[in-house]
């Protein structure tokens, strides 16, 4: 069965500052707002640097971080609660994802590593591939954060290859991203608290496709008419 194992580390953390920081396009939301957690002079060196060298800088910067072992402190308090209500529900997402896209999961051990940063990114080149979330979430939102990554992986590893061919990586990418709304349905109203809101960009493909999937509830149909939509 597969599971999700949480931790914290500081590469990694540093790994999702400097992504974020060097890609601006936040589909719709304030890149600003995304990096405010990282002083002016930082955010400088993470831009003018190529990406190794600017997580070597911010690693050090958050090694030596007067808060770090306080924060490390609350993201230990953190996992505990997280690790236990997730586990409640972990066997019933899987299930359901598996139904959903009908396919099997396609890898049995997931890592959800925390991020001092706001946006929580996923990481494909590493195997087995791993997910991010933000100290700063409510466990409600850590949730919906797992399920959403989750969803996006499943997705990545199934589907990307096909539909990149066909409408280009960067249209597959709105596609991944819209497809979450997926999460606010009846699917997972038993997990799911708080609604997978998506990106600014994305809010008229959601709603059109969330039409669509109240109609037949077909995963398959559903990519397939999102593919036309971006064509």
């Amino acid at each position: 069965m597969p599971k999700v194992t949480f931790g914290y580390d500081i590469h990694k953390d540093a790994w999702s500052w400097v992504l974020i920081a060097q890609d601006k396009d936040c589909w719709g939301l304030d890149w600003k707002n995304q990096v405010i957690h990282i002083p002016d002079e930082l955010l400088k060196k993470i831009i003018d640097n190529e990406q190794d060298k600017a997580i070597a800088i911010i690693s050090n910067y958050i090694s030596n971080n007067k808060f770090l072992d306080y924060k490390k402190k609350i993201i230990d308090a953190e996992i505990q609660s997280l690790k236990k209500i997730w586990r409640s529900k972990e066997i019933t997402f899987f299930d359901r994802l598996k139904i959903l896209t009908v396919k099997t999961i396609y890898q049995n051990d997931f890592s959800c590593f925390f991020t001092t940063g706001f946006m929580c990114p996923y990481n494909i080149d590493d195997s087995p591939n791993w997910f991010m979330t933000s100290i700063w979430k409510s466990i409600p939102d850590h949730i919906t954060t797992i399920c959403h990554e989750l969803l996006h992986l499943q997705f990545i590893h199934y589907w990307k290859d096909e539909i990149s061919e066909k409408i280009g990586e960067e249209k597959f990418e709105d596609l991944k991203e819209a497809i979450t709304f997926l999460l606010n349905e009846k699917e997972f109203d038993d997990i799911i608290l708080i609604d997978d809101q998506g990106y600014p960009n994305h809010q008229e493909l959601r709603r059109q496709l969330s039409e669509l999937w109240r109609k037949n509830r077909n995963f398959q149909e559903l990519i397939d008419t999102g593919i036309k939509m971006l064509s």
